[in-house]
C-alpha cells in the first residue's frame, strides 16, 4: 500500500510552533495587567511617606515582577532573568529597612523630606510624580516579558543575564561594605577600601549595568523569537523596556553626579580623598554644568524629591 504525504501545508502544526502561538497569546494575557499591577501600585507608598515612593516602593515592584514573571518562564534563561529581578527587590528593601531601623539620621532625613514635600502642596499634589516612578518600575519590568515567553532565547541573552547577576552582586557588595566601615568608623567616615577601591559608587554603578544588561537581554531575545501577531506585542515590550532603562540610567547618573559634588566639598582636603579620587572610576555622571552646586552643609537630605532615596545615595 502506498501512503503519500500530506502536504507541509496541511500537517498538523509542529509543538514548537503551537507553543509559539500559545506564547504570543499570553504577552496579551493577565499576566501583562498583574505586571502592571505589581509596578504601579507600590509607587502609591508615596502618598503616605514622599521618600517611600522611591526606596520602598522601587525594591517592591521589581521584586513582585520578579515573582509574578518567575512561572510563566519558559527556559533557564527566562527563570535566571525573572529571579534576578526578585532577588534585588528582596535585599534592595531589606537593606533599606536595615538603615532605617538601625540609623536615626535617616529618619531624620525621611521626616525632613515628608516635610518638605507637604510645605510644596498637599498629597494629592504627587500624584504626577507617583504615576512617573509607576511606570519607570513598569518599564524595568518589561524586559521580563520578552524573555519569560520566548522558547529559544540566543546565547547572548544568557550572557546579560549573568552580567545581570555581576551587577546585583557589585551594588549588593557596595551598599554592604559602605554600611560596615561607617558603622565602625562613623556615618562622615569616607569608604575608599573593597569594592570603592575601583568603583567611587558601586551601588549606583552595579545597579546601572544590572538594568542595561536586563533591557539588551529582551531586546536580543525579541529579535529572534517573535514573529505574526507577537511582533506588535513585542514592540509594546520593547518600548517600555527602552522608557525604562533610559529613565533608570537618568537618574542613577544624576544620582552619582550630585554625589560627586557631595564628597568633593565634604572630604577636600581629607589626607587620601585626591588620590582615592583618581584611582577609582566614578561611573556613569552628567556634565556638571547641568546642575547647581550643592551649597552648604551636603547631606543626603539635599536628595529630596530625587532619586534615589537619601537613604542609599550618601
Amino acid at each position: 500500500r502506498i501512503v503519500m504525504a500530506a502536504p507541509s501545508s496541511l500537517r498538523p502544526p509542529r509543538l514548537a510552533t503551537l507553543r509559539r502561538a500559545r506564547v504570543q497569546v499570553q504577552m496579551l494575557s493577565p499576566l501583562a495587567g498583574s505586571l502592571a499591577a505589581a509596578s504601579m501600585l507600590p509607587a502609591l507608598l508615596g502618598f503616605w511617606k514622599s521618600e517611600y515612593g522611591v526606596s520602598y516602593a522601587y525594591g517592591t515592584a521589581t521584586f513582585l515582577s520578579g515573582i509574578l514573571v518567575l512561572p510563566s518562564a519558559t527556559t533557564r534563561i527566562a527563570t535566571a532573568h525573572a529571579a534576578c529581578l526578585a532577588l534585588y527587590g528582596l535585599r534592595l528593601n531589606a537593606f533599606l529597612l536595615y538603615r532605617e531601623l538601625s540609623i536615626a539620621r535617616f529618619r531624620e532625613f525621611r521626616d525632613k523630606i515628608e516635610a518638605r514635600a507637604l510645605e510644596k502642596g498637599g498629597r494629592l499634589s504627587r500624584a504626577p510624580f507617583i504615576a512617573s516612578c509607576g511606570l519607570l518600575y513598569l518599564g524595568l519590568a518589561a524586559p521580563l516579558m520578552l524573555t519569560a515567553p520566548a522558547s529559544a532565547p540566543p546565547a547572548l541573552a544568557g550572557a546579560l543575564v549573568c552580567l545581570m547577576y555581576a551587577g546585583w552582586l557589585t551594588a549588593a557588595a557596595g551598599d554592604a561594605w559602605k554600611s560596615v566601615v561607617k558603622a565602625r568608623k562613623g556615618e562622615d567616615a569616607l569608604v575608599t577600601g573593597g569594592p570603592f577601591r575601583h568603583l567611587r559608587h558601586p551601588n549606583f554603578s552595579g545597579e546601572m549595568l544590572l538594568w542595561g544588561a536586563s533591557a539588551a537581554a529582551g531586546a536580543a531575545t525579541a529579535a529572534t523569537n517573535f514573529d505574526g501577531r507577537g511582533v506588535l506585542a513585542a514592540c509594546g515590550w520593547l518600548s517600555l523596556s527602552a522608557l525604562g532603562w533610559a529613565g533608570i540610567s537618568f537618574v542613577l547618573a544624576q544620582a552619582a553626579t550630585n554625589l560627586e559634588k557631595r564628597q568633593a566639598q565634604k572630604y577636600a582636603g581629607t589626607p587620601g580623598f585626591t588620590e582615592w579620587r583618581r584611582g577609582a572610576w566614578p561611573g556613569i555622571t552628567l556634565p556638571q554644568k547641568q546642575w547647581p552646586a550643592v551649597g552648604g552643609s551636603a547631606g543626603p537630605h539635599r536628595m529630596a524629591g530625587r532619586w534615589p532615596p537619601p537613604s542609599r545615595a550618601r
